[in-house]
């Protein structure tokens, strides 16, 4: 049997804390602590269900140093849990976690630097694989892992779990 999860609107003092202070901090993206938004984010591709606490969006990667910069803090390295998440594609419950996510794939979703003749291009965390193989077609290259959910799968998350396919025996994974 599947666990249902409890409907919790209550989030604990130290998480509020924590959202209030990052709210004051240069963090410039999106804070959510909505029951929906974190029911969204309390599944992925797994048979697994954990609420989040709240969601973060961060717009760059000076949000993600904000995030963890307050997170090592002394009043909430111990307490609080900051969990990435990508495309919600993994199935083994990777990106979920009863502490906060950090969502990446709202707004760090771009191509930011492609070199053919070294063989590399630089990505936010958020970039879709089936975006970056159409990025790549007219150069006639692509990104080698073939995943069943290919245009949902963030770079980041693919990163994070060494995601392959059905081609890797090929072309290897994603590491």
């Amino acid at each position: 049997m599947i666990p249902r999860l409890s409907h919790s609107e209550s989030i604990p003092e130290i998480v509020q804390s924590f959202l209030a202070e990052l709210r004051q901090s240069s963090f410039s993206g999106d804070i959510q602590h909505d029951y929906g938004t974190r029911l969204i984010s309390s599944t992925d591709n797994s048979i697994y269900q954990v609420l989040p606490q709240a969601v973060v969006f961060p717009k760059n990667s000076s949000d993600i140093q904000a995030v963890l910069e307050l997170t090592a803090q002394q009043k909430f390295h111990q307490s609080i849990k900051i969990t990435a998440r990508g495309g919600g594609t993994g199935t083994n419950g990777q990106s979920l976690t009863e502490g906060i996510v950090l969502d990446c794939s709202r707004y760090m979703n771009r191509i930011l630097e492609t070199n053919i003749k070294q063989g590399w291009v630089r990505v936010e965390p958020g970039v879709v694989l089936d975006q970056l193989n159409e990025h790549l077609t007219p150069q006639e290259v692509f990104f080698a892992p073939d995943l069943s959910p290919s245009n949902r799968a963030t770079l980041g998350g693919m990163v994070n779990t060494d995601a392959c396919g059905k081609g890797s025996r090929i072309y290897g994974r994603t590491s």
